[in-house]
């Protein structure tokens, strides 16, 4: 295990003189830094992509000199009549001379002087041929819409598109060399919701396909990973069987799972590293943090040393474990900050920052805890505290959406936004959230209003009963189906909350499955949501008992609805439908729309007159709470 000298580091601040900043809702969201970040196979440049809040540029990183020049910038093309900027938005390197660029709407190989040496398509996806770092073939989109790809060189832009059977891509694997070998199709029935899934192998590059198995768009069905110089072999990924997502060997010949290559009883495996090698570099978990698992020597020490200079970080390595490194390095407390290490010197080197207007301001750390549901299944959950955490605070109950995803110990400018204002923050994972295993995300299946909302009542009375929340200044805050939980919380147990604030939420289940949104209006999305939620021909009076729209009368706390005028996931008819039924009930109800915005927000003014309107809301209702600096 290797020290290292710190040259020029900070790290996030947790307390003390020299970070007592509260932090601001400009800070937390303003995007100036880098945002993405590649060292070049031989370890002598990184390349990095800032946005200064107005343009990016593509700058280039001497690891030996410490200079850098630009390469490309953010500029206005037009092209006949079609005007669009062209900004540097990912690098992905193609040698030790050459980057692909990605410009969000085509992508080019340009060289170390900044000069373009050919077209690649419409956006990079990976680097072809992995264990040859100077190889220039890459794998591309040539249309991201139709999932067209194809493999191209950087250096004189020759492509070879792929082929394979009807349907629409949810998944592809590549062999060592770049060729499409393995694909993962979804086909929907013209009269009914009816989808199948369904995973296609070839033995080798330009053989014929062959079907290798089908499922129901809502069954578990394993999906390819990558291929194997061993004949008819694949490496899958599949929870069929078991609880969590692991890694298989798949016959191709017998069409049948074989022995497990990587698993974890409580956690989903990733992803993992060295698939094309003998064994494993790394396997990726994703508990309530993610942990990186390195079977490689080498690269367990490089992890263990760095994971020493930055305690309390997930660290992610690229690089050359004996040499030079790029570690990304991030926290609940840090945005994100990339270092340059040099095992040989051993030296940390700061490199840039994903938000430079995060340095030096106070972050509050978010815990990991577990409390029982009304049944007795256990639900984990996180918990931010402001400062002055030691008595019972204003909560903030923050739902995500989804509601098949989760919450991540991370950086999460929402959360410590209201932390620094005084609230305590708590994000349940009830059940039907992903990432816990298949029997907690299926316990959520038609379950909206029902057990999934009682797993967060069971959390909120466990923060009273534990003194940690003032039960007289509690609000309910979400997106989505977020929003939903909040509107039907305030209508399930009104005596809990003070108020509700809900974006872009449904207002009614029935509704949803029948509105003109891109949800309803897709087959396969339509499927998975009419075996998860419920069939409105069947489910129509259990839908209505746990409506907020048809139930408005009953909700006792003021609430804040805000909406985008464009949402196509869930339609603004939603919002104002839920508006209409609490001013006709005669409740206490605030509106704010957002024009040119859809189902999240996309524009800096308009996420602070999100983040202002709330707070503004919340203060209102639940009173001032009384800020403390983290060095009082």
């Amino acid at each position: 295990m290797r020290s290292f000298i710190l040259a020029g580091l900070f790290l996030a601040c947790v307390g003390g003189a020299a970070c007592a900043t509260p932090l601001t809702v400009m800070q937390a969201i303003q995007p100036t830094g880098a945002k993405t970040a590649s060292l070049s196979p031989d370890g002598k440049h990184i390349a990095v992509v800032f946005f200064n809040g107005y343009t990016h540029e593509l700058q280039i990183y001497d690891t030996e000199t410490g200079q850098s020049k630009v390469l490309s910038f953010s500029r206005q093309v037009v092209e006949g009549f079609w005007r669009y900027l062209k900004a540097p938005r990912d690098v992905t390197w193609a040698g030790n001379d050459l980057l692909a660029v990605d410009y969000g709407v085509e992508a080019e190989s340009i060289n170390l002087d900044g000069k373009k040496v050919a077209e690649l398509g419409e956006a990079v996806i990976a680097r072809a041929e992995r264990d040859k770092p100077e190889s220039p073939w890459l794998l591309v989109y040539t249309d991201v819409d139709d999932g067209e790809i194809a493999k191209v060189n950087a250096r004189t832009g020759q492509k070879k598109k792929f082929n394979y059977p009807s349907g629409k891509v949810m998944n592809w694997a590549f062999d060592r060399s770049g060729e499409l070998r393995a694909v993962t199709l979804v086909n929907s029935a013209f009269w009914r919701d009816v989808s199948t899934v369904s995973n296609w192998y070839r033995p080798a590059a330009g053989a014929a396909w062959e079907k290798l198995a089908e499922f129901g768009i809502a069954d578990d069905y394993w999906t390819p990973m990558f291929v194997p110089d061993e004949p008819n072999t694949l490496a899958v990924s599949s929870r069929i069987g078991r609880d969590t997502y692991a890694i298989f060997s798949y016959d191709t010949a017998r069409r049948q799972i074989g022995e497990m290559m990587a698993g974890h009883p409580t956690q989903d495996i990733l992803g993992a590293a060295g698939l094309d090698q003998a064994s494993f570099e790394r396997v990726s978990t994703r508990g309530m943090r993610v942990q990186h698992v390195w079977f490689d020597p080498a690269w367990a020490s490089a992890q263990q040393s760095v994971d020493l200079a930055l305690p309390g970080h997930s660290n992610v390595l690229s690089g050359d474990p004996r040499g030079k490194m790029l570690v990304y390095s991030h926290s609940d407390l840090d945005p994100g900050i990339w270092y340059l290490v040099d095992m040989g010197k051993g030296q940390l080197r700061l490199l840039a920052r994903r938000i430079v207007s995060t340095k030096d301001v106070t972050m509050r750390p978010m815990e990991i805890m577990q409390y029982a549901a009304d049944d007795g299944t256990s639900i984990p959950a996180f918990l931010t505290r402001p400062a002055d955490g030691a008595q019972a605070s204003p909560l903030i109950v923050l739902i995500h959406g989804g509601p098949k995803v989760r919450d991540y110990w991370d950086w999460n400018p929402e959360v410590q936004i209201l932390a620094a204002q005084g609230y305590a923050v708590f994000q349940p994972q009830f059940r039907g959230s992903s990432g816990f295993g298949k029997k907690f995300e299926q316990a959520g299946f038609g379950q909206w209003g029902l057990a999934m909302q009682d797993d967060i009542t069971a959390g909120v009375r466990e923060l009273i009963r534990q003194g940690i929340a003032d039960p007289a200044r509690i609000c309910i805050v979400g997106a989505s189906y977020g929003g939903y939980a909040a509107l039907w919380g305030l209508a399930k147990t009104p005596e809990l909350y003070r108020c509700g604030v809900s974006f872009a939420g449904v207002a009614d289940i029935d509704y949803m499955l029948n509105d003109n949104s891109d949800s309803a209006g897709d087959k396969v999305t339509r499927e998975l949501m009419l075996t998860r939620i419920g069939n409105p021909r069947a489910d129509r009076e259990k839908f209505d008992q746990v409506s907020p729209l048809k139930h408005a009368a009953r909700i006792a706390a003021p609430v804040l609805l805000m909406h985008g005028e464009e949402d196509r996931r869930v339609p603004i008819a939603h919002g104002r439908k839920m508006k209409q039924a609490l001013e006709s009930s005669g409740k206490q109800v605030e509106w704010l729309s957002f024009e040119e915005e859809g189902h999240g927000l996309r524009y800096i003014a308009n996420e602070k007159k999100y983040f202002d309107t709330m707070l503004a809301f919340l203060e209102k209702y639940l009173g001032k709470p009384a800020v403390k600096s983290a060095s009082d």
